[in-house]
């Protein structure tokens, strides 16, 4: 857990006493208060119950599920591996599967880990020859692969929500910068995210000036953890959209605290992506420090509803 939401959570404990102890290297958080027990493991709040948080984070079961709750949801399909002779993995083991998706989906494509998060382990595939090569490498760490058509997305958002109601919704935006002529790959990517990129360029490719109006893009995914950056959204008529939605999805799924990932496409669909039983708020306060307090009440209130019978 990051320092910053470590003491957050510190500081919450003690202004409501709430008896904290830090265990497993600081991953386990044990809290205590009126003779009952909570805890906090990573990021992962008891506000789930069990089954809802193993769902959404496995991004088949997730798309299953809200397929058959009817909320519009980017497609996942599962890949098991070749070895994996068991009875539900039987047709969806091989790489002629995944090579059949991979046609069937204009040649574009994305491999991950099913279960992965951070960006980590996350492909975008447009060589059909990479496929094998890029499953026996994810195999190796992970026990399953979703496979999921590549989107083409204008915009990606999260939102926060804690027991059915909206508490937080951000924009994430892409690492890409364009040259004016004078300044390096280098000097334009840390003014578009010091934090991340200030001692992370040491490459000479990144000492080259970029002509005027030429666009670089560091990186295709939207990750906070991998260079981009979130600005919370102050358009009412999107916030309302993605609300809406965003509660639709809670409540339909019982999803007491959580992160929702919506996508808005080039052909203006939104779709959820992906859900996060974990609430990791750490880069966001790291790139809107104004937003502290907002932050901090997110979790207060998270922690004293754990104690709420």
């Amino acid at each position: 857990m990051g320092q910053t939401i470590k003491k957050i959570i510190e500081d919450i404990c003690l202004e409501n006493n709430i008896k904290i102890h830090l265990l497993s290297k600081n991953w386990v958080i044990v809290l205590e208060k009126d003779g009952k027990t909570r805890f906090i493991r990573g990021y992962k709040f008891d506000s789930n119950l069990h089954g809802i948080g193993l769902i959404v984070d496995d991004k088949y079961a997730l798309y299953e599920v809200l397929k058959y709750k009817n909320i519009p949801v980017a497609e996942h399909k599962i890949v098991y591996d070749k070895n994996n002779n068991l009875d539900y993995a039987i047709g969806c083991n091989t790489y002629e599967y995944v090579k059949n998706f991979f046609l069937m989906n204009n040649n574009h494509i994305v491999i991950k880990a099913n279960n992965g998060t951070c960006g980590r382990n996350v492909y975008n595939v447009t060589d059909i020859n990479e496929i094998e090569y890029l499953l026996n490498d994810i195999f190796n760490k992970n026990y399953s692969i979703s496979i999921c058509p590549f989107y083409n997305i204008e915009h990606e958002y999260r939102v926060i929500v804690l027991n059915g109601e909206v508490k937080l919704i951000y924009a994430k935006y892409l690492p890409i910068v364009v040259g004016d002529g004078i300044k390096t790959i280098k000097q334009l990517l840390i003014e578009f995210n010091y934090e991340y990129f200030f001692d992370r360029l040491q490459d000479e490719k990144y000492n080259v000036v970029l002509n005027k109006g030429e666009i670089y893009q560091y990186n295709w995914k939207y990750n906070l953890s991998q260079g981009s950056i979130a600005k919370k959204l102050t358009d009412e008529n999107l916030i309302n959209i993605l609300a809406n939605m965003a509660k639709k999805v809670a409540n339909e799924i019982n999803l007491g605290f959580g992160s929702i990932d919506i996508i808005e496409t080039t052909d203006n669909k939104f779709l959820v992506l992906e859900i996060n039983s974990g609430v990791m708020l750490e880069n966001y306060v790291r790139l809107n420090p104004d937003d502290y307090l907002l932050v901090k009440d997110i979790y207060n209130e998270a922690i004293n509803n754990l104690f709420i019978d």
